[in-house]
């Protein structure tokens, strides 16, 4: 059967949920699977015909599974949610934008509790929607600033650099390609639908969710190799533990950067 992805959905239902990996037969009777579980919870009006809100709850789901590094079935009280968010029209980037940002500033805090359901990032999704509306609505009444059409280019060179970089990562690295194919599609869904203001803080929390996501796929050899690089590094300076802390995390970036030829997530 057909994917029901639109083109700039495809790739957000990436590998974390997928058959392969997990043994799991959800995406095969996904439509089934939604259908039994909006009965069952009590949702009686189908989805649409043409797929569209099926790949929207679908995108969510893979995209919150792959924040978390887990295998993830929407609970009841998220799929509630998950649903008001496509009645309202919520798109796509703004809830991307919303769980990335939180998922990102939770690592920042490392006593954060563990990010285990999408109503932890309910209001940074109700946040940056209403952001993008108005944005959106600023722009086609004073078009101020650089336009979607305008940044369009360097959108699809960063999109193509970050392919291009999983394609180099070789038999070895398949997990690190993985997330590079996961954030490429991310970011080439944000740039066609984020305001230019929004898209910029947006990139910034992916990008920290790219190096975070790439370091937990290397493997253990690699992860010592750098940690012993920057720990000889560190260990040479007379900085206060606060400072050693912050300097680990960017000696780390750096090498992590340089080992897979990584990109800055950045347009115009």
């Amino acid at each position: 059967m057909a994917s029901t992805t639109p083109p700039s959905m495809e790739g957000w239902a990436g590998p974390v949920n997928s058959p392969e990996r997990f043994g799991t037969t959800r995406n095969i009777h996904i439509q089934s699977v939604y259908c039994n579980r909006s009965v069952r919870w009590g949702y009686t009006e189908p989805m649409d015909g043409d797929g569209q809100e099926l790949s929207y709850y679908r995108s969510v789901e893979d995209l919150f599974a792959s924040l978390r590094g887990t295998p993830h079935v929407l609970s009841p009280r998220d799929f509630q949610l998950l649903r008001s968010w496509w009645r309202d029209g919520i798109p796509l980037a703004a809830v991307a934008s919303g769980l990335t940002e939180v998922f990102t500033r939770n690592r920042e805090r490392e006593d954060g509790n563990p990010v285990v359901s999408l109503s932890y990032c309910r209001h940074a999704v109700k946040r940056n929607a209403k952001r993008l509306a108005e944005m959106r609505t600023g722009q086609s009444e004073s078009a101020p600033g650089k336009t979607m059409t305008e940044t369009g280019a360097d959108c699809g060179s960063l999109v193509s650099t970050l392919r291009n970089a999983a394609d180099a990562q070789g038999k070895d690295r398949t997990r690190v390609a993985e997330v590079l194919v996961r954030i490429a599609a991310q970011v080439e869904t944000a740039c066609g639908e984020l305001a230019a203001a929004m898209l910029d803080e947006h990139l910034f929390s992916l990008e920290a969710e790219m190096l975070h996501q790439c370091w937990t796929a290397l493997s253990e050899d690699e992860q010592r190799t750098i940690g012993a690089h920057v720990e000889s590094a560190v260990a040479s300076t007379f900085a206060t533990e606060e400072a050693r802390q912050r300097s680990t995390r960017a000696l780390r970036d750096r090498e992590l950067r340089l080992l897979l030829n990584l990109p800055r997530l950045d347009v115009g």
